[in-house]
């Protein structure tokens, strides 16, 4: 009894701001399809993060729907949960569903069991961390629920634990229900897996990194519900772009410069460099050396002082962190503004009149916005 899981795919990156990477997550998703088909696998469970953003490109729904189009080929099942970035601040039906209403995947964040190839799985959406108290109530029915379910038992959920990714994390592990076989979990980007319960707890991590933190190496898990034990085997993806993280003080930047310059890469990496310097340096020189090899993310000077005081120069600014700073002041309200910047504005920018005004209609009339100041 075989089972392939992962997660945090987020088709649909880097679409608008790096179209030369937009591909790189396709086809780590393509990979991942690739090694469940190998692994003859019953049945595939993606724990959410399925897309980028919830009003996706149309390229990034194509290839969902090719793959797991392949995976019901070899009738191998696929069921999944929504993660933040599956689900819009605007009530309406996410785009992953699409894949139920095509009969190719089932959706199982909704806390009902399902019985499949022998599998009893049940799941649950992402739950932000004000609706903490509603996440709870929905555990601790899923609790009530499990003397009543048969066979191997598997709960999939896109939240964050403290034990895994630290107090950022909306849940301990001791606020999840004991008792299930497997808990295959989304929403880190690292791969983590522990004991828990009769069970093994476990993030495969994200299939391409997203950020310059993530972990460089990315996988699936193949994970093995015969035996009296679960075990989870952790498979490393190929077709995930390198990515280079570098600080290097100037008096040995050139020598730094001409190992990065030699060495061959099966695909151009993602570079950032800081360098500590007690000059100015020319940046844009850096940087057209370095463009025939790599994606140049960033080359940052920081500034040092005889005396040893050192100045960072400041970041480059985010367009997208300003607004929302400066949104935050004048709103002081999460919801409204994220709805403002990532909903409304978009719709406007794009002359979606018509659209931007149904947005706006359906928002203000949930409601739920009224509480939430942070």
């Amino acid at each position: 009894m075989m089972i392939g899981h992962l997660s945090d795919t987020h088709l649909g990156a880097c679409v608008r701001t790096e179209p030369e990477r937009e591909e790189d997550y396709y086809n780590a998703f393509r990979e991942a399809i690739e090694v469940f088909i190998r692994e003859h696998v019953d049945l595939v469970i993606h724990s959410g993060d399925i897309l980028d953003e919830p009003r996706p490109y149309g390229t990034a729904m194509k290839v969902l729907i090719q793959e797991v189009a392949r995976l019901k080929k070899h009738d191998i099942p696929f069921v999944f949960t929504l993660g933040e970035h599956d689900i819009s601040n605007v009530p309406a039906t996410p785009h992953p569903i699409i894949l139920q209403l095509q009969d190719l995947g089932e959706y199982i964040g909704n806390g009902r069991p399902r019985r499949i190839n022998g599998i009893t799985v049940m799941g649950l959406y992402k739950h932000k961390r004000i609706e903490r108290r509603n996440l709870i109530s929905k555990l601790e029915e899923i609790s009530r629920q499990l003397s009543n379910l048969e066979g191997k038992k598997v709960l999939v959920l896109h939240q964050g634990i403290k034990e895994a990714g630290g107090l950022g994390g909306e849940l301990s592990i001791f606020e999840i229900p004991p008792g299930f076989d497997y808990y295959a979990m989304g929403h880190l980007h690292k791969s983590y897996q522990r004991n828990w319960g009769h069970g093994l707890l476990a993030y495969p991590g994200a299939t391409h990194w997203v950020s310059v933190d993530d972990p460089s190496e990315c996988g699936v898990f193949i994970v093995d519900l015969s035996g009296d034990q679960p075990s989870a085997e952790w498979v490393r993806l190929h077709n995930v772009r390198p990515k280079i993280k570098i600080e290097v003080n100037v008096n040995e930047l050139e020598t730094k410069l001409s190992e990065l310059i030699n060495v061959d890469y099966p695909m151009k990496p993602c570079l950032w460099i800081d360098i500590t310097t007690d000059r100015q340096l020319t940046v844009q020189s850096i940087e057209k050396r370095l463009a025939d090899k790599f994606i140049v993310k960033r080359v940052r000077q920081i500034l040092a002082r005889k005396e040893g005081k050192v100045y960072t120069q400041a970041e480059e600014m985010s367009l997208d962190e300003e607004l929302e700073s400066l949104a935050m002041k004048v709103i002081g309200n999460k919801q409204i503004v994220n709805f403002a910047l990532k909903e409304l504005l978009p719709r406007l920018a794009s002359g979606e009149l018509a659209e931007a005004q149904e947005a706006v209609w359906r928002f203000f009339k949930g409601g739920s916005w009224r509480d939430n100041k942070s």
